[in-house]
């Protein structure tokens, strides 16, 4: 998919491009200073974009990195989680601010009648960026299905990912 196949997002003076075909979902406590958006594809793919205070944020975490670095944990820790393996960890450039960058593959438990018998492989992205501009981090984040096109994380992803405007 090319850039061109994208519209513009935009609220709370920041902005992302995502591709036509999807659904925007509000949180509906999302405010100015803290919210959740999620762009659902039909394909049952959906890339979250999230956001909030940066000077609570860093008071626990000094930097994006640490931010990021917190999250996986959490994510590993939880209850349905068998197995992660960070497959790729980078720093992006965004909109002027460094951004952590995480690929991970995980094995998650799948629930139905039977739960514990088959786990599930999933890929998951992240960035996490803090924008002393805008007094806020964000979070943009894909976990994908095992039906997910196989290009999806590496092309829509990470095009709707560097084209994020935090200020």
């Amino acid at each position: 998919m090319a850039n061109e196949d994208f519209e513009t997002f935009s609220v709370y003076n920041f902005s992302i491009d995502y591709p036509p075909v999807c659904r925007v979902e509000f949180n509906p406590k999302t405010r100015r200073e803290g919210g959740d958006i999620v762009f659902h594809f039909p394909d049952r793919e959906k890339v979250f974009l999230s956001w909030g205070n940066l000077e609570k944020a860093e008071k626990k975490f000094e930097t994006a990195e640490k931010q990021a670095e917190h999250s996986l944990q959490v994510v590993k820790k939880s209850g349905n989680v068998k197995k992660m393996e960070k497959l790729s960890s980078d720093s992006l450039t965004l909109n002027s601010h460094k951004a952590a960058y995480n690929r991970v593959r995980l094995d998650e438990q799948s629930g139905g009648l039977f739960p514990g018998k088959r786990t599930v492989p999933h890929d998951a992205y992240s960035v996490h960026l803090h924008c002393d501009k805008s007094s806020r981090y964000f979070v943009i984040y894909t976990m994908l299905s095992p039906k997910a096109p196989e290009d999806f994380g590496d092309a829509i992803f990470m095009v709707m990912t560097k084209s994020f405007k935090c200020h």
